[in-house]
């Protein structure tokens, strides 16, 4: 709703004007007060109006005008009584123009003394006209003053197309302009739409929604030839605000721009019939309707019209109250009856009540019941969740045990070839040992059995020689002792040269024991050299393998693989796809690490992942029928867990990796812990971050590169108790990968190996041609030990050739054919026998004795050897029934933690079953509730009652109650009701009868008033009118009166032209000249414009009919009249220019219209 202007005021507090007036029972949704033209503190006189006095009177003022002839008004009604209240306001009439007159005087007496009276208001002023296609104009733009505006030019230069514009514009429909029938009539000849644009001046205290439109509204009217018609409504900026009549409507009525006020715009027509034409009648139309009583009186007999109406309402309505009172009286009767069963209709009530209670706390108990299940479940819920972290974590320490075992059972398998390499060759040695213990053995035995028989000749020969001594002594006197003892010094050379043979002899152990160790070693490395080879060759199979590897990868997983996949994704029966293999889902960002990695992770790469119990179960048996090994996951698509990850300066296995499925990455780090296991490339960086120093927060585990090899790893673990331990992890960096990553990478990291390995086989090369080497210095060794040996052994034979020699001379001197020397010589081979084989017994018993030594150390080397192996192979049985075990442990936590899950699963979905049920119980309460309380309010039941015990009762009670009913023709309801609803009848009839009397009391009250204020507003701008009318004839030096005839309806003007004739009323208005005529009639709308207040005055061709001095003066006054009119704005068109007797102010605005008419043109071009 539009805000309520501001009423226009002078300083003395008069209201000057009304401008809009209507009623509240006018269909409108806007409306202003009416404002009335007296001061509020007026009052009324009885006195008689005075005559203004005449001198003269003209032989004219006796004629009639054209409506004195007319018949007698008819009858007058009703309303028409009531206002005009025997026209007693007509008696003041004199006394009226006095205190007119008065006040008159003083208001121009104030308006002489104040500056600036003429000052433009704020707002609601016409600033811009702007026509497209309308009429006789393409584009016409007038810019108007805020005060008085005259719009000059000659005739058809389209002057009154700025009133019609104005007119059409503000919301006046176009048979007001008498310009034409219709919209489309106006729209320029040859054109198809035109525009009509009004730029209205928005500023002020009073401004119409300023924060809306700012300091000025544009109001445009769009139209067509084809009918169509529309408003816009536009903000100072041109920004379109609305495009609704009715807000139109509401501006113009803001500012009172009555644009269809016919003496508020006088269109040409409309000014020439009221200066020329017009009879008294019609005069008083115009008055009429000017001032707005004519919009007054119709509102006012609409309300007459609703008092009678509502009186007749009233009065039909009295009969009716009185039987609606006869009614409320039986029922009541009846009612009172039925009160002397009341107590047990009270306990039959009570009990519908609890009747429908009992249902609902039935229903009530049965959520409840829910309520503690879905308590129950979630306790469940939370237990099974807490059961699954458990599980996890044992399956994660499960995890970590096997990972320990098969490191243990790896390295306690690299350490058993050496080891029982060592066992075989202590083996073998003592084998060795003792067969050349037992050789030794019975040699020393044999020798000892042959020097006791050599012993045994020696004895006999030493006496069989004293004897021949003996013997010969007596025959030849001693020369056969001296060449005895030449003998004697041969043999004991002979002697000497045997033992440093011997001595010699005994060196050659040496030699043969470096022989063996050498050959030994020599083996041992030819057995290496072999192995590398071998490996050397399976490193390049290996890379070759890689190679042709290149865009598969499927290559490291089983060849059922691919089919499997296939089978999957065929497969329709899965709640939701399976995912894996889980290596796929992988991509390795550093592909020196692929063989640690794909070792810790090991057969979990080949695993997949599942939702569901049954997905699991349904995967199981493909996986197996396709030959895939590898476990199966069951996954929450919302895990419960924690990631702890180290600092950010470590690597982890998470950190090293891309993982592109949640659940894949959850299972990793569940199961792998592969966010707190670090990678570092050095083992001796390794050991330093993990035991030296404070434990590294997050950490469980760390992996390092092998020293040397590139198929083993360093696993570097704390163990229970803050322990700590170091193991191995066997790789496999043939193996083509199964994560994503570089191919390029791990081809080159096997190149890197296969030069490795070469550099190894090169090594073993150079240290087996060392032993050779060494094989072959010691066979040198060997030759000249041998030759040595050769040369003693001659020596050796020297010797004994000298004792042949001597032997033979001494048989040349002996007597007895030589028997002497035959003895010695036999004694000399018993004892050199003897000496040989003690020797040799000697030494073998030494060497016995040494090799009983070897024997018994490599027996105890064996020994030890033998309890290591023993050792070893009850901790490789240990280890790898701990490995068995732990798998099946792991195996067992796996399965757990899997049955863990899928019993969340359950009970969630049991939770939600409870859940959809417990929403339905409680909709079900909701609904029995709002069903009870739509009975009654809540009562309590008894303990124990249920609702079959309830409906027991209350079906007995009313049983009991329809045996009444069944005598009393009605339910007690039904009669209560009866009851009920004719008081309440009777009520609200009685009700509205009372409010209808009384807002037909205020209606008649208001009525009066209103009544009381139209006469008296009638009154004085009547008398205001007359006042201003002699006002300003007096500016030509005119007398003459306004007789205002509001019973007949006739408004007569009479003037005297001649200011000297004091005597007669006036001439008639039709006796006079035109321009008399013309300036009397501007007089006389210049005085009812005095009386009206509308912010907005338009006059067309006032001076059509003037000469040039009455126009000059009618231009003056009028001017001067709009001056005295603050705030106003006029728009006066005419066909001439202001003459030069017309002063023209900073307030007046000359707008001069173009001449239409094309330049003169001479007679010749006519004539051509």
């Amino acid at each position: 709703m539009a805000p309520q202007k501001r009423r226009r005021q002078v300083d003395n507090g008069e209201v000057i004007a009304v401008e809009v007036a209507s009623s509240n029972l006018r269909n409108e949704s806007h409306r202003k007060k009416a404002r009335v033209s007296v001061n509020q503190r007026s009052a009324k006189s009885n006195n008689t109006r005075e005559r203004s006095p005449s001198t003269s009177e003209s032989e004219d003022e006796a004629l009639p005008d054209v409506d004195d002839t007319d018949t007698l008004a008819p009858a007058a009604t009703q309303y028409e009584e009531l206002r005009d209240d025997d026209w007693k306001e007509l008696e003041a009439q004199e006394m009226d123009d006095k205190l007119a007159t008065q006040r008159f005087k003083e208001a121009r007496t104030a308006r002489v003394r104040r500056v600036g009276d003429n000052a433009a208001v704020e707002n609601a002023i016409i600033e811009e006209i702007n026509c497209v296609n309308f009429m006789c104009h393409e584009n016409m733009t007038v810019e108007l003053g805020p005060l008085i505006n005259f719009v000059v030019g000659q005739n058809g230069s389209g002057k009154s197309a700025v009133l019609t514009a104005i007119t059409l514009c503000l919301g006046g429909k176009a048979s007001a302009t008498n310009r034409g029938a219709s919209l489309k009539s106006l729209i320029k000849e040859g054109q198809e739409s035109a525009l009509l644009r009004v730029r209205l001046k928005n500023g002020g205290a009073d401004a119409y929604q300023p924060d809306l439109y700012g300091d000025a509204i544009i109001v445009e009217r769009h139209f067509s030839k084809s009918g169509s018609s529309g408003f816009k409504l536009k903000s100072s900026t041109g920004r379109t605000i609305s495009t609704k009549k009715g807000d139109v409507d509401d501006l113009i009525e803001y500012y009172q721009l009555q644009v269809d006020n016919p003496m508020n715009v006088l269109t040409q027509d409309a000014a020439k019939s009221f200066i020329q034409n017009s009879t008294p009648k019609q005069k008083y139309q115009f008055f009429y309707e000017g001032v707005q009583l004519q919009q007054l009186d119709n509102d006012y007999i609409l309300v007459l019209d609703t008092c009678d109406n509502i009186a007749q309402k009233l009065e039909d309505s009295k009969e009716d109250i009185t039987i609606l009172r006869k009614k409320a009286e039986d029922a009541k009767a009846k009612a009172e009856v039925v009160d002397k069963h009341q107590g047990m209709r009270r306990e039959a009530k009570v009990m519908g009540k609890k009747m429908a209670w009992s249902q609902v706390e039935d229903q009530e108990r049965a959520l409840a019941k829910l309520e503690n299940e879905l308590r129950q479940a979630e306790e469940n819920i939370n237990q099974a969740r807490q059961n699954e972290q458990v599980k996890g974590e044992e399956y994660r320490m499960t995890n970590e045990a096997v990972e320990r075992a098969q490191s243990n059972v790896i390295q306690l398998e690299d350490d058993y070839a050496p080891l029982q390499a060592e066992h075989d060759a202590a083996k073998e040695a003592c084998s060795e040992a003792l067969r050349v213990l037992r050789d030794a053995h019975d040699q020393q035995k044999s020798i000892g059995r042959e020097l006791d028989e050599y012993k045994r000749n020696v004895i006999q020969c030493q006496k069989d020689i004293e004897s021949e001594i003996q013997r010969i002594e007596a025959v030849n006197g001693g020369a056969q002792g001296r060449m005895a003892t030449e003998i004697q010094a041969a043999e004991n050379s002979h002697v000497e040269a045997n033992q440093a043979l011997t001595a010699h002899d005994t060196t050659r152990s040496g030699l043969d024991e470096e022989n063996h160790r050498l050959s030994e070693a020599a083996q041992k490395m030819e057995a290496q050299l072999k192995a590398k080879m071998a490996e050397l060759a399976e490193s390049r199979k290996r890379l070759q393998a890689l190679d042709n590897s290149r865009g598969d990868a499927m290559a490291g997983y089983e060849r059922g693989m691919p089919d499997l996949l296939k089978r999957i994704d065929r497969d329709t029966g899965f709640k939701e796809t399976p995912i894996g293999p889980i290596g796929l889902y992988v991509k390795l960002l550093k592909p020196e690490w692929s063989p640690v990695v794909e070792a810790v992770l090991g057969g979990m790469l080949n695993g997949f992942v599942v939702t569901s119990k049954a997905d699991q179960a349904r995967l199981a048996p493909m996986m197996r029928q396709f030959g895939c090994n590898g476990n199966i996951f069951i996954a929450n698509r919302s895990p419960n867990f924690a990631i702890n990850e180290p600092d950010a300066g470590l690597e982890t296995i998470l950190r090293v990796v891309e993982i592109d499925d949640d659940l894949v990455r959850a299972q990793m780090i569940i199961n792998s812990a592969i966010e707190q296991t670090i990678l570092i490339s050095s083992r001796q960086e390794g050991e330093r971050r993990m035991f030296d120093g404070p434990r590294l927060r997050n950490v469980k585990a760390c992996y390092t590169h092998h020293d040397s090899r590139k198929d083993a790893a360093h696993r570097l673990v704390f163990t229970g108790r803050g322990g700590r331990e170091t193991g191995g992890l066997k790789l496999d960096p043939a193996r083509p990968p199964r994560m994503k990553t570089d191919i390029s990478s791990r081809i080159r990291l096997q190149t890197e190996m296969v030069n490795q390995v070469q550099k190894e086989k090169v090594d073993i090369d150079s240290q087996l041609r060392v032993i050779r080497q060494s094989q072959k210095k010691c066979e040198t060794a060997f030759n000249q030990f041998e030759h040595k040996r050769r040369q003693l052994k001659i020596e050796v034979q020297r010797a004994q050739s000298r004792i042949d020699e001597l032997n033979a001379e001494y048989d040349k001197v002996n007597i007895e054919d030589g028997k002497l020397e035959a003895l010695k010589r036999a004694l000399e081979d018993a004892e050199r026998d003897v000496t040989r084989l003690e020797d040799d017994y000697g030494s073998q018993g030494l060497e016995r004795e040494r090799l009983n030594r070897i024997s018994e150390d490599q027996k105890k080397a064996l020994v030890v050897v033998k309890l290591c192996v023993e050792e070893h192979d009850a901790k490789m049985n240990k280890a790898k029934t701990r490995l068995r075990n732990t798998n099946t442990a792991r195996n067992l936590a796996v399965a757990e933690k899997n049955h863990a899950i899928v019993q969340i699963e359950e009970f969630v979905t049991l939770k939600d079953r409870i859940v959809r049920k417990r929403d339905e119980q409680m909709k079900t309460v909701e609904v029995f509730t709002a069903q009870a309380a739509d009975i009654c309010e809540r009562v309590p039941l008894e303990d124990g009652e249920t609702h079959a015990i309830v409906e027991a009762k209350y079906a007995k009670l009313r049983k009991q109650l329809d045996l009444i009913k069944e005598k009393q023709g009605a339910s007690d309801g039904e009669i209560y009701a009866a009851r009920e609803r004719a008081f309440n009848e009777y009520e609200n009839v009685k009700k509205q009868f009372d409010e209808m009397t009384e807002l037909l009391q205020l209606l008649k009250q208001s009525f009066a008033r209103r009544m009381e204020m139209f006469r008296r507003f009638r009154r004085h701008i009547s008398a205001r009118s007359r006042i201003n009318f002699n006002y300003l004839l007096t500016e030509r030096d005119f007398r003459g009166s306004v007789s205002i005839d509001h019973k007949a309806k006739l408004l007569d003007v009479k003037v005297e032209p001649d200011g000297t004739k004091k005597s007669g009323k006036g001439r008639q208005t039709k006796t006079l000249s035109g321009g008399e005529k013309s300036f009397s009639s501007i007089c006389l709308l210049l005085a009812l414009w005095e009386a009206m207040g509308a912010p907005l005055r338009c006059l067309d061709e006032y001076d059509v009919f003037m000469d040039d001095v009455n126009r000059d003066v009618s231009s003056r006054m009028i001017i001067s009249a709009a001056r005295r009119a603050v705030g106003r704005q006029f728009i006066l068109i005419t066909p001439k220019a202001l003459g030069t007797g017309v002063e023209v102010g900073e307030d007046v605005k000359i707008v001069k219209m173009e001449d239409p008419r094309n330049p003169q043109r001479s007679m010749e071009e006519f004539l051509d």
